[in-house]
């Protein structure tokens, strides 16, 4: 409870110095996750925001939602079997213009909600003959995580564009993406 009141203060307080307030831009965006240790890389997709700026333009504010999967193969008693694990991301970050250095690049941080699910194999029963019975069963956590992030901004066919690596601390997971999007004016 301590950790979510914690955010809704920071992003209160990052909202209370946006210097025009809403939904200004969104952009779909797909990629892919590389979680540590031996989990197999994972397609994301998701979504962008463009709310407005902070501190005299230099720090944008971008609300975002994602989506991945990825699968960790074990060596289970009646043979190979995946463990699947899959996140939705609520959160928001802050992009740094470094458009000085480099026009269109960026660096930021964010933070997030995590909801985290793991499905593995599990026995469920046994035969009459004392055979195992084999089914899955899930786990479910949340957790807040922090992002550090770079990017860049481009024009494809004169549409506004990005691409991003990011860093996701997550407790225990650890997890290394790139995404791509093309943004829509809403205003």
């Amino acid at each position: 409870m301590k950790k979510l009141l914690v955010v809704l203060m920071l992003c209160l307080v990052s909202f209370s110095f946006a210097a025009e307030l809403g939904l200004n831009r969104v952009a779909p965006a797909v990629g892919v996750i590389f979680p540590e240790d031996d989990w197999n890389m994972g397609l994301q997709i998701g979504a962008v925001g463009d709310i407005g700026t902070v501190m005299e333009g230099k720090i944008g504010l971008f609300p975002v939602v994602s989506y991945w999967s990825s699968k960790y193969e074990y060596d289970w008693a009646n043979g190979d079997e995946d463990i699947t694990m899959s996140n939705i991301k609520i959160g928001i970050d802050g992009h740094y213009d470094l458009s000085e250095q480099m026009d269109g690049l960026y660096a930021g941080a964010g933070i997030a909600f995590n909801f985290l699910k793991i499905e593995f194999p599990t026995i469920i029963g046994y035969s009459d003959m004392g055979v195992p019975r084999y089914g899955t069963n899930s786990d479910s956590e949340t957790e807040i995580g922090f992002s550090i992030l770079g990017g860049y901004n481009l024009e494809l066919s004169g549409k506004p564009c990005f691409i991003e690596a990011r860093y996701d601390i997550i407790s225990d997971l650890n997890t290394f993406g790139i995404k791509a999007g093309m943004f829509f004016d809403l205003k």
